[in-house]
């Protein structure tokens, strides 16, 4: 019976860390970890590790000549002034988001919305970092969207080709972080209640006719 609980927790551990080398693989300036937010990635895991949460993984070729592909290249040019993609800058991220959008060619047209987003299939392309919380606020402030993929950083030790994954929450997870990010939006109503309210009296009222 003493073991038990170990063996839940080595199950757990696992599928976190393996999230940890999904959602956050970019080194580098802003680097995040899932591990900030306990809370949001043990919930995360749990939905996951009980099935209702999909995950597929998929390998891929990585076109290192991606920038001739003209296709691919269009496509990034028409998404970079929505979001704050750079382009033509040569830095080694360019490369990696055209090679995920050819991936996810048969998805349909992209637009931005939030995300990459394909409107055509409900999916979302994720090529960089992001955190359990987020992917919650996604899935809830996004109705429409039924599928996250995610190219973590491709150039990874011990990967023979690079490899991307999906999320794929059931109507029950979906309604597991809605009720999530509900709560978590009223604790922090709740704390700047409770901080405007002790504040009362110690930062002193301006007059409208005072000036700085």
């Amino acid at each position: 019976m003493g073991k038990e609980p170990d063996k839940k927790y080595e199950a757990m551990k696992k599928i976190m860390d393996a999230l940890e080398d999904i959602l956050c693989s970019y080194q580098g300036r802003g680097h995040l970890s899932v591990y900030v937010d306990l809370d949001s990635l043990a919930l995360f895991a749990s939905l996951i590790a009980y099935g209702q949460i999909q995950v597929e993984n998929y390998r891929y070729d990585y076109d290192d000549n991606i920038r001739e592909d003209k296709e691919a290249e269009r496509i990034y040019r028409e998404l970079a002034p929505q979001t704050r993609w750079r382009v033509n800058q040569r830095t080694q991220i360019e490369p990696i988001r055209m090679n995920a959008l050819k991936q996810l060619a048969s998805l349909g047209t992209p637009i931005y919305k939030e995300q990459i987003y394909y409107a055509d299939t409900g999916s979302v392309l994720v090529c960089g970092e992001i955190l359990p919380y987020e992917i919650f606020q996604l899935f809830t402030n996004l109705p429409k969207v039924k599928k996250l993929y995610v190219f973590p950083y491709p150039f990874r030790e011990g990967w023979e080709k690079p490899l991307y994954f999906s999320f794929e929450p059931t109507e029950a997870a979906l309604e597991e972080m809605r009720k999530y990010v509900e709560r978590k939006m009223d604790e922090m109503c709740r704390i700047i209640r409770e901080k405007s309210e002790s504040l009362n009296g110690i930062i002193p009222e301006v007059d409208e006719g005072d000036s700085f």
